[in-house]
């Protein structure tokens, strides 16, 4: 039972809560450029789902221990291993599909969905696992795709997989670009609805939580700002101690400075400036205090902005 959950919720996050295209806007340019058709729609899916099924998997499979920078140029030469047959074969076979897709085709081998998907999902779970993530989130990008080619084919041509309905309006403009992403745009609202009444407990503004960043790279900051990292060189370190405002050191000898320019005028205790006694002692605050420092200001930003929405939902 518990397994079944687990894939239910997976196919829900992939397809619905984080749809790649509605609410993440990921692969959004293929389908406002290429998708003016239900032909071209259908095809547009089809080489989608192929190369997230495949790269998602091979990842799984192949790439838990390799490292990240690795990682994303081995997507890159998946998609290219995908695409370039896929090029071959469409020249031959559809001529007329390979000229409407023009120079999106070749750019799918770099799709931002696969290098995306296979981060979030297939280095850390099963092969299992990361083909149901692959297959849902395909299955969600092609069926809003094909929706849009379907509607923009309608009211820009008056046609269905090129067939002629004798409409009596055409809207041309569904056939440019904006009139993807004004389709797309309601599709969005309706199911941000349709998630709002069915699932209330998983908001879709979550999509993109600030947290899920933050614990994927924080230790690459942790590695990258060591304490002895210093991106002026040393020959800036003097420079770095005196103009860095949360430098204990720097703060220590500007203040012993000025008590000996006060000690010429008045000498009294009560108006001496507290020195440390050894400033090369005190620990030096580095980048990475200063960049944590931050995000600890961002997360008090957002405890506060929940506490202040729950205190105004409960009024």
């Amino acid at each position: 039972m518990s397994n079944k959950n687990s894939t239910l919720k997976t196919i829900r996050n992939s397809a619905l809560i984080k749809n790649p295209l509605l609410f993440e806007a990921i692969g959004l340019c293929p389908v406002v450029a290429i998708a003016q058709s239900l032909k071209l729609a259908v095809f547009l899916a089809v080489v989608t789902a192929v190369e997230l099924v495949v790269c998602e998997v091979l990842a799984s499979k192949f790439l838990k221990n390799v490292r990240r920078y690795w990682r994303v140029a081995l997507y890159t030469v998946f998609g290219v291993a995908i695409i370039f047959p896929t090029m071959y074969l469409t020249n031959k076979i559809f001529p007329d599909l390979s000229a409407n897709f023009g120079v999106y085709l070749p750019l799918m081998a770099v799709n931002s969905l696969i290098a995306l998907h296979c981060e979030r999902v297939a280095v850390k779970n099963d092969v299992k696992t990361s083909f149901i993530d692959a297959a849902s989130a395909a299955l969600s990008y092609g069926v809003v795709a094909i929706i849009v080619g379907f509607i923009r084919e309608l009211l820009a041509n008056g046609t269905v997989w090129g067939h002629s309905l004798n409409t009596p309006v055409t809207l041309s403009a569904f056939s440019m670009p904006f009139g993807g992403l004004i389709l797309m745009g309601f599709l969005a609202a309706g199911l941000k609805a349709y998630i709002n009444v069915k699932f209330p407990e998983s908001n879709p503004d979550k999509a993109f939580d600030t947290s899920e960043i933050r614990r994927s790279l924080r230790d690459n900051f942790i590695n990258l700002m060591k304490d002895d990292f210093n991106p002026y060189g040393d020959s800036a370190e003097e420079d770095i101690k005196i103009y860095n405002p949360g430098d204990k050191s720097a703060k220590a000898e500007k203040n012993k400075k000025s008590k000996k320019s006060k000690n010429s005028v008045d000498t009294s205790p009560e108006t001496a400036s507290p020195v440390t006694e050894n400033p090369e002692t005190e620990k030096r605050r580095t980048y990475l205090d200063e960049f944590s420092d931050i995000l600890s200001d961002l997360e008090e930003y957002k405890n506060k902005n929940k506490s202040d929405d729950n205190g105004g939902d409960g009024e």
